[in-house]
């Protein structure tokens, strides 16, 4: 069995130790142990203190666009979560000392880079607040005694302390998790997730020892390692064995050679249908997304709609059409929409006229009653929202009239169509109707769906 530790020096003929800009690929490995507390180092060492790291391939990492002589910083942390991914999907494991999320600020071309960009989560699920919460303990309680990492734990309690601790009343970890360990109060500081057909498993964070100690310490992992993967049966046997003949055994080697080869060609398939399904899919997240999902829905539609999204990851939402930029608040609720997006709208243009710029047009994009069936819904919008944005001539849009919109272009609707979409939402005060930003306003609707 193949261990990759990063930035959480083991020694131990099982493991190699990297740090995230120096490793090779992680996908190349049975199983990965990684202090998500090195890519902080990391770009601290590389962005602020000019420290020099070669890439596995020899080329230097430096904090600019990567080329062929140069690694940029931003590609390294990048790739490792398609790395992480193929890993999963192969039935790999990760192990990850647990530890709060945080932003790393400074990396040229990575503005949303954090602790976790790099893992993925269950559905539902990140590995950020509410669910992974920040915090400090010494009290590990060891709550299943038939998970390999218990004996670690167990053996390694005096060496433990934990910096991050799961909320168990999150619905997605009672559905997703299983608590390995818990801290004070009972709650959940390590813990097992199946993710994309592997698992991911958060250990508290083991505290710096060398010598024997550090040895057995990475000796404990590595037997754990080899249980959660059922490594037991499978290490790779001596040479000599293939040539020990086993009747039948080498039509049915030609076979599985040829069973692999299919399935590789499948997942490939898989893949590529699956990037497919997931850009459409997200669309839907107009009608019932909340919070940074439905954000990132509407940046799509935008996006379809021929908008420019100017802003980053994290900051309010920006979007530009020919000369015209416009300011975006979205807000998606299980009940009805009040007039909080407008006033946070109203703030930011403010502060852009009292900085002596010009003031930008603003759009609203809510989405109320968003569990309910779409042709159930009434009212989901405030009368304060509605007439706010009427009197200072904001755009207000609802997540279905833009799905509609979106449904349009999908459909084949042309650049000169899109642009009449586009000026028309720019141009446009108080709630805007589909039929109005399709320019269908008089005229009978096309037979293609309810337009809201």
């Amino acid at each position: 069995m193949r261990i990759l530790s990063i930035s959480f020096p083991l020694p131990n003929v099982a493991i190699d130790n990297y740090n995230p800009v120096t490793a090779p690929n992680y996908n190349d490995y049975d199983a990965v142990i990684i202090d998500p507390a090195g890519i902080d180092r990391v770009v601290r060492e590389l962005v602020d203190e000019g420290k020099e790291y070669e890439a596995f391939d020899g080329r230097p990492v430096l904090n600019v666009p990567g080329s062929a002589t140069v690694a940029g910083l931003a590609d390294q942390l990048r790739r490792r979560q398609e790395e992480t991914r193929r890993l999963l999907e192969a039935g790999g494991l990760v192990v990850v000392l647990g530890r709060p999320d945080a932003f790393q600020g400074g990396v040229v071309g990575f503005e949303g880079c954090d602790r976790y960009h790099w893992l993925p989560a269950p559905p539902g699920m990140s590995w950020s607040a509410p669910w992974l919460r920040a915090g400090e303990g010494r009290t590990v309680r060891v709550a299943d005694d038939h998970h390999p990492m218990s004996a670690v734990l167990r053996e390694f309690r005096s060496e433990t302390a934990w910096r991050a601790w799961f909320d168990d009343r999150q619905a997605e970890f009672r559905r997703h998790g299983r608590p390995i360990a818990l801290g004070g109060s009972g709650v959940p500081i390590a813990a097992e997730f199946e993710v994309l057909g592997g698992r991911v498993v958060f250990i508290p964070v083991v505290m710096e020892s060398y010598g024997a100690q550090r040895s057995q310490l990475a000796q404990a992992l590595v037997d754990a390692c080899r249980q959660l993967r059922g490594a037991a049966g499978h290490e790779e046997a001596p040479y000599w064995v293939r040539g020990v003949a086993v009747p039948g055994l080498e039509q049915v080697e030609a076979e599985l050679e040829e069973a692999q080869a299919a399935e590789a060609e499948a997942r490939s398939r898989l893949d590529a249908v699956r990037e497919r399904h997931d850009a459409l899919a997200r669309y839907r997240g107009l009608l019932w997304r909340d919070g940074a999902g439905f954000r990132e829905a509407v940046t799509a539609a935008l996006q379809t709609l021929g908008f420019a999204v100017v802003s980053g990851p994290g900051e309010p939402l920006v979007a530009r059409s020919d000369d015209t930029t416009a300011f975006i608040e979205t807000e998606s609720a299980s009940g009805q929409v009040a007039e909080w997006p407008y006033v946070r709208l109203q703030r930011r243009i403010e502060a852009e006229v009292l900085a002596g710029r010009p003031a930008p047009k603003g759009v609203v994009i809510v989405n109320g009653y968003r569990e309910r069936d779409p042709d159930q819904r009434e009212q989901e919008l405030s009368e304060p929202l509605v007439r706010a944005c009427e009197n200072y001539r904001y755009a207000l849009v609802t997540g279905r009239a833009l799905f509609e919109l979106v449904r349009r272009a999908l459909g084949g609707a042309d650049e000169a169509a899109l642009l009449g979409i586009r000026r028309r939402l720019l141009q446009g005060a108080g709630l805007l109707a589909a039929e109005r930003l399709l320019g269908l306003e008089g005229e009978e609707a096309p037979e293609t769906g309810p337009i809201f």
